[in-house]
């Protein structure tokens, strides 16, 4: 019976996240300001659409415009062992979601949670504010 209980204890162990890993770093960053009619961020134009920054945070940001009022800037350093040196989150090609290639977890757009793998922390989210056509990121951290 207890060879079971140990079986049973060690097998929950198992399936539990790894809570170990340190959260993300803080790099404090000037505020950034995003001209939206400027070519390089035409994606930003359209719900959905994405564009990399490499200013900001720690790796740079992902922007992520969720309709004409909204949009979100997200920390590109992983959550899931962010001091590793391949910790960083990409746009998926199919544009759903933001992945990170080196541990295989992928979040979600809207709030940045993790939507699959190994990560248990959302990634960073940092304050956007529009003004007119101009868009403002600061490093205010938002979750």
């Amino acid at each position: 019976m207890a060879n079971k209980i140990f079986l049973f204890v060690l097998l929950l162990a198992s399936c539990s996240p790894d809570l170990s890993d340190d959260p993300i770093p803080f790099q404090p960053f000037p505020e950034i300001l995003i001209d939206l009619n400027l070519p390089e961020y035409v994606k930003l134009k359209t719900d959905g659409g994405n564009v990399y920054l490499n200013d900001g945070g720690v790796r740079g940001l992902i922007l992520y415009r969720l309709n004409t009022e909204t949009y979100f800037a997200y920390e590109r350093n992983c959550s899931f062992h962010p001091q590793d040196a391949c910790a960083t989150v990409d746009a998926d090609l199919s544009g759903l979601y933001m992945v990170d290639h080196c541990c295989g977890s992928t979040f979600s757009y809207t709030n940045g949670q993790p939507t699959g793998g190994i990560a248990w922390r959302p990634l960073r989210r940092y304050a956007t504010r529009l003004d007119a056509n101009i868009l403002k990121i600061s490093d205010e951290i938002i979750n």
